[in-house]
């Protein structure tokens, strides 16, 4: 059962919440409802409970969230930030050597991939928790877009020294994602994957993919 969240009180008179207690009220739901969605499923996920251990009325639940599905895409939203945001403090500034460069984001996405967070949210859309397919287009558009567009960023990084540039950069970072995904989706099903089995078989795909700078 998820810890009960304390959010912050503030000492006053009762009415509107100030602006700091509205913020914590805000982080102690979507921490409830995270916990809550992975633990016991969308399915059985009450808003109740979420109420509860969030520590807040239902009323101030409600307000914010009308239905689970909206708290559900409060929830979506608020993980793919920290995921960026995770992914971002573990690759810090880019190097410039193309290699180097590239091998640094597919061993961050490699990261991503093996996420116990990441994976048991993909699940739980996967299963029907997104009726619509909403959520699952915003998983894709911040979650994979995101990584290719890196990707394709640091292939034209690659080939500015080139005396032609890449027919379809993104196209080429679609090939590159493929590849790890693919790989960590296979593999992850028969057996356990090692960080340096992953970063080694991340290192290959670059080196493959440069490799075939002609092709570009």
């Amino acid at each position: 059962m998820p810890a009960r969240s304390t959010p912050a009180r503030t000492a006053g008179r009762a009415g509107r919440p100030t602006a700091e207690r509205a913020e914590a009220i805000d982080r102690a739901i979507l921490a409830a409802g995270k916990d809550l969605f992975l633990s016991v499923g969308f399915s059985a996920t009450l808003m109740e409970a979420v109420a509860a251990a969030a520590g807040v009325s239902k009323g101030a639940l409600y307000a914010r969230y009308p239905t689970k599905d909206a708290l559900l895409q409060a929830v979506v939203a608020d993980r793919l930030a920290v995921w960026s945001e995770e992914a971002r403090a573990r690759e810090g500034p880019l190097p410039d050597e193309p290699r180097a460069r590239l091998a640094l984001l597919t061993w961050s996405l490699q990261r991503s991939l093996a996420s116990d967070e990441i994976q048991a949210f993909t699940r739980i859309l996967a299963q029907g928790a997104d009726a619509g397919g909403q959520l699952m287009r915003d998983v894709y558009e911040g979650g994979y877009m995101a990584g290719v567009r890196s990707l394709r960023d640091s292939i034209l990084h690659a080939a500015k020294e080139s005396p032609s540039p890449p027919r379809d950069a993104t196209r080429v970072a679609e090939m590159l994602m493929a590849m790890m995904i693919g790989w960590r989706q296979a593999t992850g099903l028969i057996r356990p994957i090692s960080e340096d089995e992953a970063k080694a078989y991340a290192e290959h795909a670059v080196d493959v993919v440069l490799g075939g700078r002609a092709a570009w």
